[in-house]
């Protein structure tokens, strides 16, 4: 039987909050505070029993909330899930970090995008929710493929769209934004998210996080740093009297 396409990832974060609500039906105002508890218990639940053995009768209930007033808020499962991966994504990297006008300067902002990233991938409802998504990857692979949609292929796009805005303004040398931003992030995992979900040792510190960030940051550009304006004429110049020598 062949395998279901990979989702498609929403272009923005506001676009996956839109996925994510689903075909919510129409009526009185809903109540943020039902949403915030659906949200949690979904987190909860799918990390724990995985996404073919969480029912949205047992989420429901976990929430504290009525089946009708589950289907109010999302349509679906799926899209329930989707908006649990979103809002765990952006209480660790809200969508206003990867605003291409940002008016910070680039290092602050890469820095602050770095720590978020690995506080989350360090989270430890998160390396269990990685845990159970691998597990459960040969026989049932709509978790990770609906994951992987809602919160890294949005994250690298929002961030692929920060890094072109960087090239537009000549801070930086990027003429791939999405492979520079696949570069950073897998700089920011290291060895350590490997450690870490293989259970070899625990999370990083705030210390070691800071410097695994500065250091990161630090590499990243010096290797997609733009060339200064004096750099570029004297190569220019020196391409010039090598062509007429």
């Amino acid at each position: 039987m062949p395998k279901a396409p990979l989702p498609t990832p929403p272009e923005t974060a506001n676009d996956a909050a839109r996925q994510a609500a689903g075909t919510a039906r129409r009526g009185r105002p809903k109540d943020p505070r039902k949403r915030v508890a659906i949200l949690r218990a979904a987190k909860t639940l799918f990390a724990a029993r995985g996404y073919s053995d969480t029912s949205m009768e047992a989420l429901a209930r976990a929430a504290g909330v009525s089946k009708l007033t589950l289907y109010s808020h999302f349509a679906d499962k799926e899209a329930l899930f989707a908006a649990a991966v979103v809002a765990t994504s952006e209480a660790h990297a809200p969508p206003a970090f990867f605003e291409p006008s940002g008016t910070r300067p680039l290092r602050e902002r890469l820095t602050q995008i770095g720590l978020g990233f690995v506080d989350l991938v360090m989270d430890e409802e998160v390396i269990s929710f990685f845990r159970m998504m691998a597990a459960q990857a040969r026989t049932d692979d709509r978790m990770g493929k609906l994951f992987y949609a809602a919160g890294p292929a949005l994250t690298l796009r929002q961030f692929a769209q920060l890094l072109g805005s960087a090239h537009e303004r000549q801070e930086l040398l990027v003429n791939d934004p999405q492979t520079a931003a696949e570069h950073f992030f897998c700089l920011l995992k290291g060895v350590h998210h490997l450690q870490v979900l293989m259970a070899c040792r625990g999370p990083l510190d705030a210390a070691e996080r800071q410097q695994h960030v500065a250091n990161v940051v630090d590499l990243f550009l010096r290797a997609y740093q733009a060339p200064s304006v004096g750099k570029v004429k004297a190569s220019h110049s020196q391409s010039t009297k090598g062509a007429r020598g």
